[in-house]
């Protein structure tokens, strides 16, 4: 099945001709990481695809929720073809912008690549969307949406603390990517409304923040990511770093 998913999303996009499957009962067989490694997993290593599954931590999955899954990862090392395509060079375009030193500049880094990858999840959304297989993602991101209560509480906790907020932010504005280019394409606003009745703990403020952060990715993020990752900086310094 899983060979029948990757050969059905290779034969319409360009993707290297060595693909390999590595399967194991758990991470640590693999990868030292072990608890960080996800169940399923993609990697592109000098024109190497190779994929990697656990399928003792995929239990209960369906499969078109599988097939989703793996749809992303395959369209995110699509973009691992042209890496200069799909980066920000920070200290010429966010250091220009808002310029910190030490911890702070640790913390905006690490705000950046939360956006970098969250842009980046909107457009394997969209591949995957382009492909004709809008309905397995939809699966998926079903699958990854759960109301949380260590979030709830993180949540909380942070809310005061502008720069740590936005980090929140900034990460949970990886998976609210996907599905707002779902509803956005007119393939499931339920599945937005199904998100932000989950994440109902979010301010007003934070959910029309992204949003924002939503609008300003989606207009051309593949010819101007660069471009693109600066405006949605500007975006967070604004409302987060300088008060």
């Amino acid at each position: 099945m899983i060979a029948d998913f990757i050969d059905q999303f290779c034969s319409q996009v360009a993707f290297p001709s060595e693909i390999d499957i590595q399967v194991a009962d758990h991470p640590k067989e693999m990868d030292p990481r072990s608890s960080l490694i996800s169940p399923l997993y993609a990697t592109l290593d000098s024109q190497k695809l190779t994929i990697y599954l656990y399928p003792n931590a995929l239990m209960g999955i369906s499969p078109m929720a599988l097939q989703g899954w793996l749809d992303m990862e395959l369209a995110r090392c699509q973009l691992a073809l042209e890496p200069s395509m799909f980066r920000v060079n920070f200290d010429k375009k966010i250091r220009t912008i808002f310029n910190v030193s030490g911890s702070g500049h640790h913390i905006v880094r690490h705000m950046v690549a939360h956006l970098e990858n969250s842009v980046k999840n909107l457009i394997a959304a969209q591949i995957v969307i382009d492909v004709g297989n809008s309905s397995p993602l939809l699966y998926y991101c079903y699958h990854k949406i759960s109301p949380s209560i260590e979030d709830l509480n993180n949540y909380e906790r942070l809310f005061p603390h502008q720069w740590v907020r936005a980090i929140f932010l900034c990460k949970k504005n990886k998976d609210y990517m996907p599905v707002a280019v779902l509803a956005d394409s007119g393939i499931s606003n339920e599945l937005e409304s199904y998100w932000w009745k989950c994440h109902r703990y979010l301010s007003t403020e934070d959910r029309q923040f992204l949003i924002a952060l939503f609008k300003i990715a989606k207009q051309n993020p593949v010819k101007y990511f660069s471009d693109t990752m600066v405006e949605m900086f500007k975006l967070v310094k604004s409302q987060f770093l300088i008060q």
